[in-house]
């Protein structure tokens, strides 16, 4: 990507860690002086390298930007909270990887709350910068996971889809009644944390003028390197 269009994807990542929400067209031609013709270009421009997703031309949103993972526009059952400000995150692994762009910057608490399966109980985590802790018993804080129905392999066929098969469960029996329960695919399951490791391996720099996603070599080190060798990981 070119200087303009790597401006403008690092504004909307600052933007979006200040604001909590993604910046408008007008926001980002204010901020960069870059023509709203050149700035719409370089959005589809991101959104074709898988950097954000967009609305669909007349969606009634006041910003043209869906997605920036880890970042969320609509709202979801994943909440990031750092002091007074609160995030969406579009599935479990945003929301743990968000925490780990925020402590780049800040070593300030940062909570995760969610619900196991998006419908089951409340699930509460403290996120260090040493890993992510649940706030239950410890047999049941052991035993949490995130459960992935969607192989990396198909993810951009549809992201929306991919995220919202993300989730946090109790444990991995949990996990394996939801799918068989609400008609999912059973995947594969990481704990907390294997989890934080992909998380801030993943997201941490995410936020920065020079980040450039991963290569499909360093993707399959970092997966190798975190026991993620099954074919499921295999792109």
């Amino acid at each position: 990507m070119n200087h303009q269009v790597r401006t403008i994807r690092c504004f909307i990542f600052k933007f979006y860690l200040e604001h909590c929400h993604p910046p408008t067209v007008d926001d980002i031609v204010e901020a960069t002086s870059i023509s709203a013709e050149d700035v719409s270009e370089a959005l589809l421009q991101l959104e074709e390298n898988h950097h954000i997703v967009l609305y669909k031309f007349g969606v009634p949103s006041t910003t043209p930007i869906a997605m920036a993972h880890p970042f969320s526009h609509l709202p979801t059952p994943f909440i990031v909270k750092q002091e007074e400000r609160s995030w969406w995150a579009n599935c479990a692994w945003c929301a743990f990887g968000l925490a780990a762009m925020l402590h780049s910057v800040s070593n300030s608490p940062i909570t995760v709350v969610a619900r196991s399966g998006a419908i089951g109980d409340s699930m509460l985590f403290n996120v260090t910068t040493e890993g992510i802790e649940l706030q239950a018993a410890q047999e049941q804080a052991e035993e949490a996971v995130v459960h992935f129905c969607v192989p990396p392999s198909t993810w951009w066929t549809d992201v929306r889809f991919a995220c919202g098969t993300i989730h946090v469960f109790k444990n991995g029996s949990e996990a394996a009644s939801w799918c068989k329960q609400f008609g999912f695919k059973s995947g594969e399951i990481l704990g907390l944390d294997a989890m934080w490791k992909l998380s801030k391996s993943w997201y941490h720099d995410k936020a920065s003028f020079e980040y450039n996603r991963k290569t499909p070599d360093e993707k399959a080190q970092l997966f190798d390197s975190l026991g993620m060798v099954s074919g499921f990981w295999q792109d």
